[in-house]
């Protein structure tokens, strides 16, 4: 039975840590990259990893394109269903990161 990869850990244990952080408050320029981090890179890093794609310039641009898409639908829904707060999509986003880390790992074992 194989075990659950250190990146597919790391991605989740970041999400969860940095959502907190940035709700909690940081300065500015830390705020930022916090945010940017959770809101765009990380979720698109877990999505990414559900692809077997193994090209880095396509990595790249589909963890961005993943990301910004996800951050696009959850945002949306949000405003059309007029709960839209920073904090609920930072929560939000967070827990898509965690979920897809989970389903990396179910890929990661049943390999």
């Amino acid at each position: 039975m194989n075990s659950v990869s250190r990146p597919t850990m790391v991605i989740g244990l970041a999400a969860v840590a940095l959502s907190l952080v940035t709700l909690v408050g940081l300065p500015t320029p830390l705020q930022a990259v916090a945010a940017i981090a959770v809101l765009v890179l990380l979720p698109g890093q877990a999505l990414a990893r559900l692809t077997p794609v193994t090209d880095l310039a396509l990595g790249t641009l589909l963890v961005l394109a993943l990301g910004l898409a996800t951050l696009t639908v959850v945002a949306t829904t949000m405003f059309y269903l007029a709960v839209w707060s920073w904090q609920a999509c930072i929560v939000t986003m967070g827990v898509i990161t965690i979920l897809a880390c989970l389903a990396r790992a179910r890929q990661e074992t049943a390999s």
